[in-house]
């Protein structure tokens, strides 16, 4: 029947189980490996740490928010920024709301560079956009 180890534990089970730790010791949570995630460096095989990128331009900006009228702001204000600066970053979003609570945040929307949660909380401006981008 396949896994079927959320259905079984439910859903707050799953939700405040213990989860992987990262082998880099840096007190990561690893939900899964499907997620968009870099490496932190940290050697380890599974690369499934959410830490920035050490150097260079962000890969991935990920905006988190249930779909409410600021979160699709804070992805269109982000979607204008890649496009006006011509940069090559992977844009995406999340609305389910157990995997943003996986990010230990409150307040949304929220604007996650390569893995660092940079922006919460409200509707960001272009200017700190490109600031968390850093251009």
């Amino acid at each position: 029947m396949g896994n079927n180890k959320e259905t079984k534990k439910g859903f707050w089970a799953n939700l405040f189980s213990s989860k992987p730790k990262c082998s880099c010791g840096d007190n990561i949570i690893i939900e899964n490996d499907n997620k968009p995630q870099s490496s932190c460096e940290c050697g380890s095989e599974t690369s499934s740490c959410r830490t920035a990128t050490a150097g260079g331009n962000a890969k991935e900006v990920i905006v988190l928010g249930p779909g409410c009228s600021k979160c699709k702001e804070t992805y269109r204000v982000v979607e204008r920024v890649i496009a006006e600066n011509r940069l090559d970053v992977k844009l995406s979003k999340i609305e389910d709301i157990a995997e943003i609570m996986s990010y230990n945040i409150i307040t949304t929307p929220a604007v996650v560079v390569d893995g660092t949660i940079k922006i919460k909380g409200h509707v960001p401006t272009a200017d700190e956009i490109k600031k968390a981008l850093g251009i």
